[in-house]
Order: C-alpha cells, then sequence, then structure tokens
C-alpha cells in the first residue's frame, strides 16, 4: 500500500459511507455534550450573560467594569475546558477507530478507556509543544518584522511581509511533521507524541496537501448544511418566527428558549449533524496517511 495524498483526502466520506451509523452516533454524541455544557455550566454561563449586560452601554469600561465579566468567563473556561479535551479525545480517537479498525464498530466506535486517555495525553502534550514553540517563534518574527521595518523604511514592510510568510510555512511544516501522533498512539498503543515526526519524514508536502483538500472538503460541508437550514429558517420565519423574536427583546434566556425552542431545537440538531460530518473528513484522512505509509491495512475485526 503506497501514500496517495489525493486518495487519503477522502477517507472521512468512506468511512460515513461503509457505516452511516457514525453520523447518528458521532451527532448524538455531539448533542450530548452540548447538553452537559448546559447543564453543568449553566451557572456561570448565566453570570457571564449578566456581566455582559451590565457592560452593555458603558463608554470607557475601567477595569473594575471588566473584572466581574473575566472573571465569569474564567470559571466557564475553567469548567468547560476540562470537558472539552476529554470529549476531543473520544471523538478524535473514534475517527481514528473508524480508519484503523473498521471492524470494531459498536456504539459509533465511540469508547472510553485507555486509547482515549493516551489520545488526550497526547493532545494536550502537543498543544503545550505548539503554545510555547509558536509563541516563541512568533514573538522572535515580531520583532525581526518591527526592527526590519523601523530600519528600513517602505523596504522593511516587504521584509515583514516575508517574516510572516515564513512563519506561517513554518507553522504548516511543524504540523505536518506531528499530525500522525494520534493515529499512531491509537495503532501502536502508546503515547506518542514524538514518533509522528520520524513517520512523516519526506512526507510532509503530501501531508500538507492532504489536509488542504480535506480542509476544503469541511467548508463544502459547512456551506451544504447552511444551505439546506437556509429554507428551514425561511420557513420559520414566515410561519412568524421573526415576529416573535422581534417581540423578546430585553426577555431572559428561559423566555427566549421556551418562545424559540423549535427553531433552535433544529438549528442545533443541523449544526451536530454537519459537526459530525466534518468531523469525519477532517480527521480520518490522517489516519489513512498513516496506514499508506507504513504500507499497513486496517486491522481485522
Amino acid at each position: 500500500m503506497t501514500f496517495s495524498a489525493t486518495d487519503a483526502a477522502f477517507e472521512g466520506f468512506r468511512v460515513v459511507r461503509r457505516k452511516p451509523m457514525v453520523l447518528v452516533w458521532w451527532t448524538a454524541a455531539y448533542l450530548a455534550f452540548m447538553a452537559l455544557i448546559v447543564l453543568i455550566g449553566i451557572g456561570p454561563i448565566v453570570s457571564l450573560m449578566g456581566a455582559a449586560e451590565a457592560l452593555e452601554g458603558v463608554v470607557s469600561p475601567t477595569p473594575e467594569d471588566i473584572a466581574p465579566f473575566m472573571a465569569a468567563w474564567g470559571s466557564l473556561m475553567v469548567l468547560l475546558m476540562p470537558l472539552g479535551l476529554l470529549f476531543g479525545a473520544v471523538l478524535n480517537a473514534a475517527v481514528a477507530r473508524s480508519v484503523l479498525e473498521p471492524g470494531k464498530s459498536s456504539f459509533g466506535y465511540l469508547r472510553v478507556g485507555a486509547d482515549e486517555l493516551r489520545v488526550l495525553a497526547v493532545t494536550v502534550a502537543l498543544a503545550v509543544l505548539a503554545m510555547f514553540a509558536f509563541g516563541g517563534m512568533g514573538l522572535a518574527v515580531g520583532v525581526i518584522a518591527g526592527i526590519a521595518a523601523v530600519a528600513l523604511g517602505d523596504a522593511g514592510w516587504v521584509v515583514a511581509l516575508l517574516a510572516g510568510l515564513g512563519f506561517a510555512v513554518l507553522i504548516a511544516w511543524l504540523a505536518a511533521r506531528f499530525s500522525l501522533a494520534v493515529p499512531i498512539t491509537m495503532a501502536e498503543r502508546k503515547i506518542a507524541v514524538f514518533d509522528s515526526w520520524r513517520v512523516t519524514k519526506g512526507k510532509t508536502l503530501p501531508i500538507i496537501g492532504m489536509a488542504i483538500l480535506a480542509f476544503i472538503m469541511t467548508i463544502v460541508v459547512s456551506l451544504l448544511f447552511s444551505f439546506v437550514l437556509f429554507p428551514i429558517t425561511i420557513a420559520m420565519g414566515m410561519a412568524g418566527g421573526w415576529e416573535q423574536l422581534a417581540q423578546l427583546e430585553g426577555a431572559t434566556p428561559a423566555e427566549i428558549f421556551a418562545a424559540m425552542g423549535p427553531f433552535l431545537a433544529v438549528t442545533v440538531l443541523f449544526q451536530a449533524i454537519g459537526a459530525a460530518l466534518q468531523l469525519a473528513v477532517a480527521y480520518a484522512p490522517f489516519s489513512a496517511a498513516y496506514l499508506g505509509i507504513r504500507g499497513a491495512s486496517p486491522a481485522a475485526e
């Protein structure tokens, strides 16, 4: 088996074609996650909305004015970030499993176990590395660009632009070199933070091309779901939804939800389905790339 960037880029659609029920399971997972956020985070969310309303009309807010908003935002992030990381690890592991072990399709490949914990550890490690590496490089590029702009005048802006483009290329290259960390972690049952660097050697440009194709297809999926949702939005508006929404100005979130519940439910459902399909389209190619580069075949059931 050889690695074909264009072939791997379409792996997400093949996953859904092989096992259409994964869309149902992943959509249900998104809906459950959003419900959990509302259930657990309702207190901080209400506090955040109250703090935001308090800032309305404040022309020049002081640090004391902003402090309640930032405190509410911080409380919400402390609560939601661990949940988001765990949810992301479960879904990323499910997508990788759908490619690496397609026979294990029960529950839409969703599990909560050792594989997911390893994926979580790898995800956190890569996020920390990216924060320090990209932050440091970004600061260096900014300093160089600033010095060039001051020292060289108009020509300095050309140097600054080239430095920015170089930084973007470097980010893409590094991201490609580490992009197979999750598939390797799933396939080899170990925390593989740096193994991707070795596996992707000499394959960086095809992986970048594959990622660009996958990204374009996620945009297409998003647009298609927007086109599907648009007539529904118009129909609900013609049924009196817009007038009802206009009358809710100044209402509480509970009153808005009670009045617009059906419209919100349809919108959230379509967004969850679209997110589930985008998940497959965006992440499955990297597991296919791993199999192609390794010359391996998916594991038998």
